[in-house]
């Protein structure tokens, strides 16, 4: 199927705000579900923001540190830690700026729709968010044992296209973590609403004061 085609028709405004990204080729199929995940959630608007969106947005910088630099075998507690850093403080849902150290070079990245690599995730997460202009907050704690790491979230985010539309997303992430190297091999993002009642948000967001 044609991951670009649009999820809703209604006027231009939803036209700036419909479905977009299928920045990475289909890694492996996928099974209908009720989820459903941001990073198939808009359609470029146009040739500009195509070609915002297909740029190299990742510096060294962000996805922290590379292929041969791995923080093995962590004890959970530890794991949790980071990943709540990484969370809260450097909102990586928001701006792909995470400890690569502690994620396998061949994680993959699931939204029930595709599957991207790595690479893929970072360059397109980073060129999909106004990062100063999203928030990304924690729901309860980071839970994690030697299997997996499980977290809930609440995220405001600000689409880096035209009007800089800002949606409210709710749901939770999975990442399933590699028996040998307890290194994060699987990213599974679910969210708790369609993305078209997620749309909606951008349109019954509370007026800020004067």
């Amino acid at each position: 199927p044609d991951r670009r085609t649009h999820l809703v028709h209604v006027h231009s405004m939803w036209h700036i705000l419909l479905p977009v990204l299928a920045y990475a080729p289909r890694v492996a199929p996928q099974q209908p579900s009720s989820h459903h995940g941001r990073r198939q959630f808009l359609l470029s608007a146009g040739a500009g923001v195509a070609s915002l969106l297909q740029r190299p947005a990742w510096a060294s910088s962000v996805g922290g540190s590379n292929a041969g630099d791995k923080l093995l075998n962590l004890p959970a507690d530890r794991l949790a830690d980071i990943v709540r850093a990484d969370l809260v403080e450097r909102q990586f849902l928001a701006t792909a700026d995470f400890t690569r150290a502690v994620y396998d070079e061949g994680a993959l990245f699931t939204d029930e729709i595709d599957t991207y690599t790595l690479p893929k995730f970072i360059k397109g997460t980073s060129a999909l968010f106004v990062k100063d202009k999203s928030e990304v907050r924690l729901v309860g704690e980071v839970k994690a044992d030697d299997r997996e790491v499980v977290f809930y979230f609440d995220e405001d985010l600000c689409f880096n296209i035209p009007l800089q539309p800002v949606v409210t997303v709710t749901g939770r992430c999975v990442l399933s973590r590699d028996p040998s190297s307890g290194l994060i091999v699987k990213y599974r993002e679910y969210w708790d609403k369609s993305p078209t009642e997620v749309l909606k948000t951008a349109f019954n967001r509370p007026r800020k004061a004067a």
